[in-house]
């Protein structure tokens, strides 16, 4: 059996029918939105290059965040379905000229918001199911890469974390057209799959032993990323795809992405309730903490069905994360402890063993400096 118990709590489940309502506010940094932009917004620390004219073939700066708030964000609802198909090869060359309607047909809606509009699609010559993903232009950084040019921000980091050796759990971009108001991505979509947070409301909260198969998979992408130089500042069961058959899991969307580097960030970019508690007390953090500290939100959410800590909507210089004493059986307690403050008991002995708790509360230390490394996540007894 794969999961257990029901979600339950409006307002209170990651997973419920109120997150479908979360407004476009909660996620912050996203480099465009919908597909009816007009001019690039300039950007007053780094202009944009000029755009380059038709299709290109497929690496990043520090940028300034920006909250999107043309439109509600929505699930992704990644199509599911059985089809046997071979893992695509992306393949960065440039082609003859053509458009994206000569080489796909694009079919439903799977989803859209701060990120962009996500269709299904068919790759013409052999019946290939793809994604195809459309991203404004508006405000979106170019950054250069080796070869070739100057590349929208999520081409270039996807290049660094798709070329070879690929990893099995990042997912793929096949390739992608530059038109004169958006970008079209075209990426991979496995059959059959869905979300990761859409299979946790469907189906209940994860057992033990399913979630530590995605979140040994999860640090495998993690730290794949981390080898190439890229940073994804959004993971969240949401970004995850997993195999409803394998239950192999994809990481995906690096629209909030960064390039890697050591000092600390001071814009943020990403989803407010997996943002660490040192960005809402200092508005910096540096890239391993924060992405530990995302992990751990994660885990808990698909274990327990909520979040673990109260949290502001926004980010404003009084924002506060306010941390439950105890949870019981996955359910927030009434109690508003001061602001800072640990959780006390995680998870009720029944669903977690102690192992599992003490990860979960490690990698949510409320120090940065506390906080586990991908490395020691890997190497925990839990996961053994």
């Amino acid at each position: 059996m794969a999961h257990v118990g029901e979600r339950r709590g409006p307002g209170r489940s990651r997973f419920g029918s109120a997150a479908v309502s979360r407004t476009a506010a909660q996620e912050v940094g996203r480099r465009g939105s919908g597909d009816g932009a007009q001019e690039p917004l300039p950007n007053p620390n780094q202009p944009l290059s000029q755009e380059l004219p038709g299709y290109i073939a497929p690496l990043p700066s520090e940028s300034a965040a920006s909250a999107s708030t043309d439109q509600p964000h929505r699930k992704r609802k990644w199509q599911s379905g059985s089809q046997e198909n071979e893992r695509p090869s992306p393949s960065y060359r440039r082609p003859a000229k053509r458009s994206r309607r000569e080489a796909y047909v694009k079919g439903p809606l799977l989803g859209r918001g701060g990120f962009g509009s996500v269709y299904a699609g068919t790759r013409r010559s052999d019946g290939l199911p793809v994604a195809i993903k459309y991203v404004s232009k508006r405000g979106t950084q170019r950054l250069r890469v080796e070869g070739q040019g100057r590349l929208p921000l999520e081409v270039a980091l996807m290049t660094l974390v798709n070329s070879a050796p690929a990893c099995p759990n990042v997912l793929q971009l096949l390739e992608w057209f530059d038109r004169p108001r958006r970008y079209t991505l075209i990426l991979e979509r496995p059959l059959p799959c869905q979300d990761l947070e859409s299979f946790c409301e469907e189906n209940g909260r994860l057992e033990e032993s399913l979630a530590k198969k995605v979140l040994l998979q999860l640090i495998t992408a993690l730290k794949h990323c981390e080898s190439r130089g890229v940073l994804h500042r959004d993971v969240k069961p949401e970004n995850l795809l997993i195999s409803t058959e394998s239950h192999d899991i994809k990481l995906l969307d690096f629209g909030c992405g960064e390039m890697l580097k050591d000092s600390a960030y001071k814009h943020f970019a990403g989803t407010l309730q997996y943002a660490p508690p040192e960005w809402f007390r200092q508005h910096r953090y540096h890239a391993g903490p924060a992405t530990v500290w995302s992990v751990g939100v994660t885990l808990y959410n698909i274990l327990c069905g909520c979040f673990p800590f109260r949290g502001a909507l926004r980010v404003t210089s009084k924002s506060r994360l306010r941390f439950p004493r105890e949870l019981s059986t996955g359910k927030r307690q009434k109690s508003r402890p001061d602001p800072g403050e640990a959780c006390g008991v995680f998870l009720n002995t029944v669903l977690c063993v102690t192992e599992c708790r003490q990860l979960i509360r490690w990698c949510l230390s409320a120090a940065a400096s506390d906080r586990p490394s991908l490395d020691d996540i890997e190497r925990h007894p839990w996961l053994h």
